[in-house]
């Protein structure tokens, strides 16, 4: 009997996730259904469970991932209090040049991480989530950093910043992309050949000033 297209999608997520030295495939229990891929079980870390969540969005691009993974720390791990969770956040964003760590407040309670104020750009916001993902103790991460340049940008400017962003890389083929900027927020589409083309257009975007958000449906063929 050929396999049913939600039981390819299910062997490839978890091939893909086996792979992974950051999860434990035995303790993820990964569900397709219609074009829902639901990911239950639980990891030891929640950088674990942004990697698996992660994993499971590139390997089924078409579907929605519905990420309930729980983060169960290890019997013979230290506990680490909100604090020092706390105090490890604030040093690991010291040493970031690209984070100011006057305009980011960070809110701990039971492991849960609230961040609130504002960065310059999106990636900035993403280097931030990233950096408290990956800080001991933490269970869960509510990102609620708001982008704001000193001076607002026009989406004239971001598209004109863009166009000459893909221009420049040896990898983007400008006349295939459409970008379009609405409020600061990109929108992506067209087509390209490989995912590291895909990715390249997706990190200009986000490190380009004046981006508070990229929304990419760019697919490869």
């Amino acid at each position: 009997m050929k396999p049913l297209p939600e039981e390819i999608v299910k062997k490839n997520i978890i091939d893909r996730l086996a792979n992974n030295d950051a999860v434990n495939i035995n303790n993820i229990h990964v569900h397709v259904e219609g074009n829902e891929v639901l990911l239950q079980g639980h990891v030891q870390t929640y950088s674990g469970k942004v990697e698996a969540f992660r994993d499971a969005t590139e390997t089924a691009r078409d579907f929605t991932v519905i990420n309930e993974l729980q983060v169960h720390f290890q019997p013979n791990q230290p506990v680490v209090s909100d604090q020092e969770i706390n105090e490890n956040i604030q040093q690991y964003f010291k040493w970031q040049k690209s984070i100011n760590p006057l305009n980011v407040q960070v809110n701990v309670n039971n492991g849960e991480v609230i961040l609130s104020g504002h960065v310059s750009n999106l990636s900035e916001s993403i280097a931030a989530e990233k950096i408290v993902s990956s800080a001991k103790g933490v269970t869960e991460v509510d990102n609620r950093l708001q982008v704001r340049s000193e001076l607002e940008t026009k989406d004239e400017s971001i598209e004109q910043e863009l166009l000459a962003a893909f221009e420049k890389s040896p990898l983007i083929d400008a006349q295939k992309i459409d970008a379009e900027v609405d409020k600061g927020n990109v929108y992506l589409s067209g087509c390209v050949a490989n995912d590291p083309i895909r990715k390249e257009i997706e990190e200009q975007a986000l490190h380009t000033k004046g981006v508070k958000d990229v929304i990419s449906k760019i697919t490869v063929a």
